[in-house]
């Protein structure tokens, strides 16, 4: 048995299961809202300039969440892969552990801490760095906090896992033939850890995207969000058919987004010889 075929039988039962559980309803749903109400819902949605904000708001909010976890893991998951400190396995508990704790008490968490009374608020009015409270809370800043909290382990997990693979000597040849420490970090061990960072992107992003109890929480309200407009058109307005447009809206953009960045970070894999032909 050859090893390609080892990997489909290996993959086989997951996906099964995902073919019948996850891709079968999504088909009949698509399929049966198309014969109720055909293009109309999505057509609303694209000539409506509300419903279009949402959109470019809720993919904005996701990118920038993506691009502050990458700034804020990346060294977390470089020093957690390569310490040899005492403490490294109390630091993996501790970026673990959010895991252990739902996004609904983290984010009653925030609320707390970022409020007008909060402990942020507090701080900052005492040591006279502000005169006023800053309204953080229920406001999109609220809900990028938020969402970098929940979800910067993926991040440094995904990134950390990928470095710490990564033979040392490398990192030797390259200073042995002259290069610098900066000049070995962006010519050797970033290109090397870039699947990990990879990973952690597509998980954050996709995550932020789907994202539900944060923004709902932490944003209010004034603050929409493609998950949050799902809940009210069908909690509050009841259109059903207008929920199902937004979720495979939100689905599409999300493909598409991931196949737009499967394609660019492929042709840099190629070029950094990470490529099938490597």
């Amino acid at each position: 048995m050859n090893y390609r075929r080892q990997i489909v039988l290996l993959a086989l039962p997951v996906s099964l299961l995902l073919l019948v559980f996850f891709v079968t309803p999504i088909a009949y749903i698509f399929a049966k809202s198309l014969a109720q109400d055909g293009l109309k819902y999505y057509i609303k949605f694209f000539s409506d300039e509300f419903y279009r904000g949402i959109l470019i708001n809720t993919l904005f909010t996701a990118l920038k969440v993506t691009v502050f976890t990458l700034i804020l893991g990346y060294p977390t998951a470089y020093f957690l892969a390569r310490t040899k400190m005492k403490i490294r396995n109390l630091l993996l508990i501790a970026t673990v552990f959010p895991f252990l704790v739902s996004a609904l008490v983290r984010a009653y968490g925030w609320m707390v801490i970022l409020g007008e009374n909060g402990i942020v608020n507090q701080i900052l009015m005492r040591l006279h760095i502000i005169d006023e409270p800053l309204k953080i809370l229920y406001t999109m800043k609220g809900v990028t906090i938020g969402l970098v909290h929940l979800l910067i382990p993926y991040m440094i997990l995904s990134i950390a896992s990928v470095v710490q693979n990564i033979d040392p000597n490398l990192e030797l040849a390259a200073e042995s033939l002259g290069a610098n420490r900066w000049q070995t970090f962006t010519k050797v061990t970033f290109p090397l850890s870039l699947p990990g960072v990879i990973t952690g992107c597509i998980l954050v992003f996709t995550v932020s995207m789907t994202s539900f109890v944060t923004p709902k929480l932490l944003g209010g309200p004034k603050v929409k969000h493609m998950s949050t407009m799902v809940y009210q058109e069908v909690q509050i307005t009841f259109n059903w058919s207008m929920a199902t447009a937004i979720s495979f809206i939100l689905l599409g953009t999300i493909l598409l987004v991931l196949l737009l960045s499967n394609l660019l970070t492929s042709k840099a894999m190629d070029r950094l010889g990470g490529g099938k032909n490597a």
